[in-house]
């Protein structure tokens, strides 16, 4: 069994993300079709403003009716008068503002008949200009059905009179309050914070190394004749000096120096990531009600 058009008239609106706006106060169904497809919502402080929303894209699921636009678009919609059917103009303007062409009907309804005051006024935003396109109820697309028409004309007519002045407050009207609050902004930019150089210097140090160096020395032997040398030996002993001569060796370190290179050394960037703790002190308002009842809060 599909939803039936009086149950939107018992919803709760949502906007697309979930906030709250608030309840239907008419319902707009297309005198071709049968099918609702404009609701007048309240929102607002206490729901005195109101404003003409599609139904197209919307969701209905027990008595939230989730509506395919954000609340900042749905307050600022064009405003017409919900107790008059809307003209293909005022339709094509609500569209425009809306963008509905990327949403799509996904709900079908019941065009249950308005007997009487408790069926909550099927048609009361659509009574008089039926086949204006949007805005008769659903027995007005049967013209058997007549005599149901007017009765739910007459029935929307003394809803429309018995309403409050509130429930249509004009726009711009002082019944809304704007709460406003501090919240933190935070950005990041880079700073200069210093500069790295490589820079050569030299330095002088003390070097001893251990060389190994060899030399020679005279060293003197004596060696006894033996009995066959002294025998062959034919010498005589002479008035005369002699003397033997001996070159003596010897190492010496010649020290010498040369550059060579020895390290190749390069100045690279790396990133750190740390985090930073920031406090900061945040205003917000906060709202007060003076003399209304908690449960309409």
């Amino acid at each position: 069994m599909g939803k039936n058009i009086k149950d939107l008239f018992n919803a709760t609106a949502f906007d697309k993300d979930g906030d709250k706006l608030g309840s239907v106060s008419e319902v707009f169904v297309d005198d071709q079709s049968g099918q609702p497809t404009f609701i007048e919502v309240n929102h607002g402080m206490f729901g005195m403003s109101s404003s003409l929303v599609p139904l197209r894209g919307h969701d209905f699921n027990g008595e939230d009716l989730t509506l395919a636009f954000s609340k900042d678009r749905i307050k600022d919609a064009p405003d017409f008068d919900g107790d008059k059917a809307l003209t293909p103009e005022q339709q094509q303007e609500l569209f425009r503002h809306y963008g509905v062409d990327e949403a799509k009907d996904t709900a079908s309804y019941d065009n249950g008949k308005v007997e009487d005051r408790r069926d909550e006024n099927l048609t009361a935003g659509a009574g008089a200009g039926a086949g204006a396109g949007v805005g008769a109820g659903v027995a007005g697309k049967n013209a058997a059905d007549q005599q149901d028409v007017d009765a739910e004309k007459r029935v929307a007519e003394e809803r429309a009179a018995e309403k409050p002045a509130a429930d249509k407050a004009p726009a711009g009207a002082d019944n809304e309050v704007i709460r406003s609050e501090e919240q933190l902004d935070v950005a990041k930019e880079q700073v200069k914070t210093g500069e790295a150089r490589l820079r050569k210097y030299t330095v002088t140090e003390n070097e001893t190394v251990e060389v190994p160096v060899t030399r020679e020395e005279v060293r003197v032997e004596r060696t006894p004749i033996s009995e066959e040398d002294a025998a062959n030996y034919k010498g005589e002993i002479s008035d005369d000096d002699s003397e033997t001569s001996v070159t003596l060796h010897e190492e010496r370190v010649n020290v010498d120096k040369k550059t060579v290179p020895v390290e190749k050394v390069n100045l690279n960037k790396q990133q750190v990531t740390e985090t930073e703790k920031h406090t900061e002190e945040l205003r917000k308002e906060q709202i007060d009600t003076d003399g209304v009842d908690p449960k309409q809060q």
